[in-house]
């Protein structure tokens, strides 16, 4: 009931994805790929379709290969143990099931057929898998949805008046709107990304190549660029990537030297009124670094109704391996909440 399609045959993972009406990006080859070419570490994307009678559904997860972990490469041998996560953003069993049970039951079987050790899950926003999902699921933190559903009058009204103020502050600086999904713009883009990056202290994981941008620029479909433009330069940047009803802020930044002119507030709302007009229902703003902190309460000043519970979803299949692996990291300080331990 479950076939898998390997990133390979990207015209066929493709053709099955968008046979779905309201398909997210999330699913498309192109964009796993990206994670697959950034680091070896982040493992190979597979799309596995499941049917049976009339329910039909769709996954995509990352393939990692134990060995290939920073912490784990000198202790086990490449190609002997193997789990499975979902690329970054979200996803899971994504389509029509009527029969979770059944659904539950033979991923199971194809997880443990195929010797996969353990998975990590990202739920999407829009779904009820989580509630269907038969391993560990838990909310630690929040994200933050932008309906797009009523007026575009209403919704300026909706928002935090500090929001309409710092956009109106802007207009009176003259900021202009630049929307392109040509990566014209990518060198202004890195700059500013990288900047915000460090700013932030952001992890590691999060400073992504120049060639990463390069491979999800490839999807034109599915990615537009939004650059504030102050007296002819680029003051703030932010990557949108889209599927067929949703739209998602992805990655961005803002130029520290140009908070006072509220380019990001700008921004934010050219992006609504793009998303609005191009007749996506939701405008995905995310969460924070930290559960609920200053980076949340600012995108929920753009949707103060608009708090969804983000899920996430553990499972082991192989228990003998994952404490095996994890004993492997014995004398070592290990992180009890990140999942699975031995990565920790």
């Amino acid at each position: 009931m479950i076939k898998e399609y390997p990133i390979s045959n990207q015209a066929e993972w493709d053709r099955i994805v968008r046979s779905f009406p309201n398909y997210d990006v999330f699913y498309l080859s192109g964009y796993s790929k990206a994670f697959m070419r950034e680091a070896p570490k982040n493992g190979t994307p597979i799309l596995l379709l499941y049917e049976d009678g009339d329910d039909r559904a769709i996954n995509v997860v990352l393939k990692r290969d134990v060995a290939l972990d920073d912490k784990l490469k000198e202790k086990v041998e490449e190609g002997q143990y193997f789990d499975l996560i979902t690329p970054y953003g979200y996803g899971g069993f994504y389509g029509r099931v009527s029969d979770w049970v059944k659904l539950n039951q033979a991923y199971t079987a194809y997880c443990m057929e195929n010797h996969y050790v353990c998975e990590f899950v990202r739920f999407e926003l829009f779904t009820d898998y989580h509630a269907h999902y038969d391993g560990e699921v838990e909310t630690r933190t929040h994200n933050v949805v932008r309906s797009l559903k009523i007026p575009l009058d209403e919704m300026w009204m909706d928002f935090k008046q500090k929001v309409r103020k710092n956009v109106k502050k802007a207009n009176s600086y003259n900021l202009s709107c630049i929307i392109e999904n040509t990566g014209e713009y990518l060198e202004d883009f890195l700059r500013i990304y990288y900047s915000t990056m460090s700013r932030t202290d952001a992890e590691d994981e999060y400073y992504f190549s120049r060639r990463f941008y390069e491979d999800v620029n490839e999807m034109k479909d599915n990615v537009m660029y939004f650059h504030a433009v102050y007296d002819g330069k680029i003051v703030s940047t932010e990557l949108v990537i889209y599927g067929t009803e949703n739209c998602y802020s992805y990655l961005g930044g803002t130029d520290r030297d140009y908070f006072d002119v509220r380019p990001n507030d700008y921004l934010k709302y050219e992006i609504i009124k793009w998303a609005k007009a191009k007749g996506f229902k939701s405008f995905v703003l995310g969460g924070g670094y930290g559960a609920d902190d200053g980076i949340f309460q600012y995108k929920l000043s753009l949707a103060p109704h608009g708090q969804y519970d983000f899920y996430i979803g553990r499972k082991i299949f192989d228990r003998e391996s994952y404490d095996k692996l994890v004993d492997l990291r014995s004398g070592e300080a290990l992180n009890e909440k990140y999942f699975p331990l031995y990565r920790s």
